[in-house]
């Protein structure tokens, strides 16, 4: 934000203001009504009437503090309401199905864990937010996945031909390409490099 520097002299006043530009509308609001406030109670007197407060800046108070935004309860449900996030329970065989890589993506990474689910638990079905819970418990030094980032990504693989995952409700699920693919990850990770 661009600095600025005001300097007001008034008969005996003087006043000196340095801000941002952001801080400006507030500035002016508060000088406007206490040069407003010095004129107005002489104007008054001699009119006979009783004095105005100056006008507020748009999203301002008398006060010149911007009013404190209320967030609103939200109302609608959430996308996977009624849907287990918490981080599936089970013995990890990594000479079975080796170790995630950091190199992998977001959905990579999502398959790989649909298959070891699947290979260990016997779990076909899985939500986007479980992957990311049980990923990260048990993986998160391979990169930490975020549940939309899993959901989102699952869903533009479902529209592939031909699709690596299925959905049913919010369960996702591996189909024969997605078995294909899991295995060439696991492939790559238990087979040592020649």
């Amino acid at each position: 934000m661009g600095k600025f520097k005001i300097h007001l002299k008034l008969q005996g006043l003087e006043l000196d203001i340095e801000g941002d530009r952001s801080d400006m509308p507030a500035i002016n609001n508060a000088v406007a009504r206490e040069i407003t406030g010095l004129i107005q109670p002489a104007a008054a007197l001699t009119n006979g009437t009783e004095p105005t407060p100056p006008a507020t800046i748009e999203g301002e108070t008398e006060n010149g503090k911007k009013p404190v935004s209320r967030s609103r309860k939200r109302t609608g449900k959430a996308s996977n309401e009624g849907v287990a996030t918490q981080a599936l329970d089970f013995r990890h065989e990594p000479e079975k199905y080796g170790n995630p890589q950091q190199t992998w993506s977001v959905l990579d990474k999502a398959i790989w864990m649909l298959a070891v689910i699947k290979g260990i638990l016997g779990q076909k079905e899985v939500s986007g937010p479980q992957i990311a819970a049980t990923y990260n418990d048990k993986f998160k030094q391979a990169g930490k996945l975020h549940p939309p980032n899993v959901t989102r990504d699952l869903g533009l693989a479902k529209v592939q031909n031909p699709p690596p995952v299925g959905q049913d409700k919010d369960l996702w699920y591996l189909t024969n390409e997605g078995d294909r693919k899991a295995q060439e990850l696991i492939q790559s990770v238990t087979t040592p490099a020649s």
